[in-house]
């Protein structure tokens, strides 16, 4: 059980991974900034790059222009129409509220967002629907809050996409924080949808953890508590987290890191950027006072605020190793420079409150996960925001104060290390991937309750917690009851009613199809009620069960009679039996009479009788889902969604099209009058020609301010100005390309005739009829150039010339390869008969022959072995001269010779 609790979350999250699929994709979804990772098959897990080749990207997405306008390259229009640029809002995403008051500046929306409208504001609509705020975005574009992180969510895509070689990337894993409600995550993970992503969600400072999981695995049967300090742009949050370790994989010995998150504690009271604003407040404050006059401006003043707040931010970053830092602006408002510096203890005590509190997420985390300081052995910083030196301070301050003293942990990136825990969790969880095995179980920081109750509220079942505050995700808890009626299944959150689940077909069923059964009772009624990896509840595969009873003929068997009898009665002993049965069978045959009168062969007739049976009869129900406020987006709104953002990238593509052709066009017109003055164009073209393209670039130049225009306007007048100048260009390169070209023409006639000569004295062997044809095509091609060259002459060179060069050296070139070919044809080897063949072997290697042949043979052993010696350095040098014939005459008389010296001494021997 414990094995399984472990494994829980990496399970839910397979269901969500295709095994084929072989790239995963994650995002850690900041406030401020997000970070995306990629994991591909043979390829390390790494950050991804975007366009700016910065390893991190501004959360936000940019509508003021036609075409949209992504991360880091919003700044600019934060400044100039800040309420088209909509950032730090999806932590919001989910929450409820009730009317547009709320959405009204003030509002309630206004004090969860927690940043300061005067640096910050957007033009909110209100979904009465759904009962979520809208954002306001242009003439005719008002977004759903998924709807604008979409935007962001497929920039991320792209960027992923671009990164793997443009391989699409299907899966996405995106962080979210720990104490996230049901609605947002079901915003997050429909945003991913609307982006074309099927997305998983894990927690953040979870991610860290499991990042930190890569280099660590604790001895067997030790246990390591280990406590995350997550201090980012908007929040902080803190998790208590286990480290154990168990077997993993075949070899003995070999460990895995045990992750199990005990506890969690989150503030949104306190954030790196919520400091910057601190700052950036009490500079227009300053410079409010230094110039009265424009105190009211500067503060209305979009472009001047983000110019305060930008500047607040690398005065920030200072302060971290100076102790005091320049706060300089220039042009911040009317042309009016700032000049001022901030010391460090000043920053320090305007931001009192929130350092007061720095520390009070540790005692929550601390008292969920029921340990105390004690109990943790090690502490990591993460996040953006750790490096200021006062946190770093309350920070040590505070983990000195207890029993032991710990230092505070800097191993992993504290930027980046929560995309790349991210992903490693699903590619763990996927069997595409070979990484380290690492066993993770998170908690959910909500109680989820189901209640069942009848369509007309007339009775209601008792309220059931299925998963409380701690229940570990990827729980399969399965509902179980009896009903004879429709019924609706309530889902409460943390007590609160969220989802209605009506649950229709079963009176149907009781009332046709299984209205004859003669039924056990009830209909048995099953729901699973699963809370998924991505801390996802929802109620699915409700199924009626009826048990029918029914009758069947069933044959009772009766017990067979004794077939023998024995004359001195029965015996219960084995061997007595034993005997009785042998003599019967001994008997059998002769004494037949009698057996049949000692035994008895009765034939009963088969009893039928009725038994009762059980059949079970299966259905599944039909269940329909119908939220609260504030309401999730349903499968129509978000396959409508996805169509509009699929749109708006097509409207987006087109523009970019338009503005490529408009720079093509213009960058076409101011060419073309610059060739018009060059002294070869004002060769090949009359007056009139020139006066009819410079009017035409006029016309054009007017064309470019009006509005209105298409994409096929700009096109046909484009192709309009290129049809009158792209042959004044031709007719240019043509005369100065014709100077040379006699001669080359000369010059390769030349070698062809040279060729020709060759053939005719030296390749007799060449066919007559393929030298005619060669000479042949040769005098068609001098009969047309010297055509070619006279009606070039009484041309005017404003008139499209009588060839081109390439023409006449596509010509040559097929001439020259004609010639060519005929130089390589290989003079025919000659065929002879036989026997003259025979007769050409080599005459000395003959007269050789005949001479050894005719040679007697030495009649004494000396002579044969002064013969042998000789013949030796003879054969080698017929070899080395590779004239074998002479070496197998001489190798023959060698054989002759042996075979007389043989003879010799056999008869030296008889002697």
């Amino acid at each position: 059980m414990a094995s399984l609790r472990l494994g829980c979350l990496l399970a839910s999250v397979a269901a969500f991974l295709h095994l084929a699929q072989a790239q995963i994709m994650s995002i850690d979804l900041g406030h401020e900034f997000f970070k995306v990772a990629l994991m591909r098959q043979g390829v390390p897990l790494e950050i991804v790059l975007n366009p700016h080749s910065k390893r991190k990207s501004m959360t936000a997405v940019s509508f003021k222009e036609t075409g949209r306008i992504f991360g880091d390259d919003c700044a600019t229009d934060l400044g100039k129409d800040p309420k088209k640029v909509p950032i730090f809002y999806h932590g919001l995403l989910g929450q409820n509220f009730t009317d547009a008051a709320d959405v009204a500046a003030g509002g309630s929306w206004w004090k969860a967002f927690g940043l300061s409208e005067s640096f910050y504001s957007y033009d909110l609509g209100y979904d009465a629907e759904r009962g979520t705020p809208t954002f306001k975005v242009g003439k005719d574009l008002e977004l759903q809050g998924e709807e604008a992180l979409a935007s962001v969510i497929a920039f991320a895509k792209k960027m992923a996409e671009d990164s793997a070689d443009g391989k699409p990337v299907r899966e996405c894993v995106i962080t979210v924080p720990s104490h996230a409600t049901l609605r947002h995550r079901q915003a997050i993970v429909s945003a991913g949808e609307i982006a074309g992503l099927h997305v998983s969600l894990v927690h953040e400072t979870s991610a860290f953890a499991v990042q930190r999981a890569v280099d660590i695995t604790p001895d067997k049967d030790a246990t390591d508590i280990h406590l995350f300090y997550n201090f980012g742009s908007r929040k902080v949050e803190v998790s208590v987290v286990k480290f154990e370790s168990r077997s993993a994989g075949m070899v003995a010995g070999k460990l895995a890191p045990v992750l199990n998150v005990l506890g969690s504690a989150i503030d949104y009271s306190v954030g790196g950027h919520l400091l910057d604003l601190r700052i950036a407040e009490a500079m227009l404050k300053r410079f409010q006072e230094k110039f009265p006059k424009l105190a009211d401006g500067v503060a209305k003043d979009s472009r001047a605020m983000r110019k305060l707040l930008t500047q607040a931010q690398k005065t920030k970053a200072i302060l971290s190793s100076n102790k005091v830092a320049p706060f300089n602006v220039e042009s911040l408002f009317q042309d009016t420079d700032f000049q001022t510096s901030i010391k460090r203890e000043d920053f320090e005590t305007m931001c009192k409150d929130m350092f007061d509190v720095m520390t009070a997420p540790i005692e929550k985390a601390l008292k969920v996960a029921n340990v105390t300081m004690a109990d943790i052995k090690f502490v990591e910083v993460v996040g953006g925001a750790w490096r200021v030196p006062k946190v770093q301070e309350l920070l040590s301050n505070y983990l000195k104060s207890g029993e032991t003293s710990l230092p505070l942990g800097q191993h992993l990136n504290g930027e980046e290390a929560g995309a790349m825990g991210a992903a490693l969790i699903a590619a763990n969880a996927s069997r595409a991937f070979r990484v380290k095995k690492i066993f993770f179980a998170d908690f959910t920081n909500h109680e989820y309750a189901v209640q069942v109750v009848a369509l007309d509220g007339s009775w209601e079942k008792n309220l059931t917690t299925l998963y409380p505050v701690g229940a570990f995700f990827g729980g399969k808890k399965k509902l179980s009851f009896t009903l004879e009626e429709d019924f609706m299944i309530k889902l409460f959150e943390d007590g609160v009613l969220v989802s209605e689940y009506t649950i229709t077909g079963l009176k149907d069923l009781l009332d046709t199809k299984w209205k004859d059964y003669n039924t056990t009772g009830a209909p048995k009624i099953t729901a699973s009620v699963p809370l998924d990896g991505s801390g996802i509840i929802e109620v699915v595969k409700p199924v009626a069960t009826i048990e029918e009873l029914y009758w069947v003929n069933v044959t009772k068997e009766k017990p067979k009679p004794n077939i023998t009898k024995s004359k001195k009665g029965t015996s219960n002993a084995s061997n007595e039996s034993n005997e009785t049965e042998d003599s019967e069978e001994a008997s059998k045959d002769n004494t037949s009479e009698e057996e049949g009168n000692e035994t008895s062969n009765v034939t009963e007739e088969p009893e039928f009788v009725l038994k009762q049976k059980k059949k079970k009869h299966q259905k599944d129900l039909t269940v329909v889902r119908a939220d609260y406020r504030p309401k999730a987006l349903t499968e129509e709104q978000i396959k409508t969604l996805q169509s509009r953002l699929k749109d708006l990238a097509k409207k987006e593509q087109e523009v970019a099209a338009m503005a490529g052709l408009k720079n093509e066009l213009e960058a076409y017109i101011y060419g073309s009058r610059d060739k018009l003055e060059r002294d070869d164009i004002v060769k090949v073209s009359t007056d009139a020609q020139r006066e009819e393209v410079t009017k035409l670039c006029t016309e054009l130049e007017d064309f470019m301010y009006e509005t209105g225009s298409t994409k096929s306007d700009y096109e046909s007048r484009l192709k309009k100005l290129q049809d009158l100048m792209q042959p004044l260009e031709e007719r240019a390169l043509e005369l100065e390309a014709r100077a040379d070209l006699p001669d080359n023409v000369k010059e390769e006639l030349s070698s062809i005739k040279d060729i020709q000569a060759h053939i005719a004295k030296n390749m007799t062997w060449v066919s007559k009829n393929k030298t005619e044809a060669a000479e042949e095509k040769l005098a068609e091609f001098k009969t047309w150039w010297a055509k070619k060259q006279e009606s070039q002459k009484s041309l005017p060179l404003s008139e499209a010339p009588a060839y081109t060069k390439q023409e006449v050296m596509d010509q040559l070139s097929k001439l020259r390869k004609e010639w060519d070919k005929l130089k390589k044809i290989k003079k025919p080897k000659e065929t002879k008969p036989k026997a003259e063949k025979n007769a050409t072997k080599s005459s000395s290697s003959k007269d050789k022959k005949d001479k050894k042949a005719e040679e007697p043979m030495p009649t004494d052993k000396e002579g044969i072995e002064k013969e042998l010696a000789g013949l030796k350095d003879k054969k080698m040098e017929a070899v080395e001269k590779e004239d074998f014939d002479a070496a197998h005459v001489l190798k023959q008389r060698e054989q002759a010779l042996l075979k007389e010296l043989e003879k010799l001494k056999a008869e030296k021997s008889e002697l």
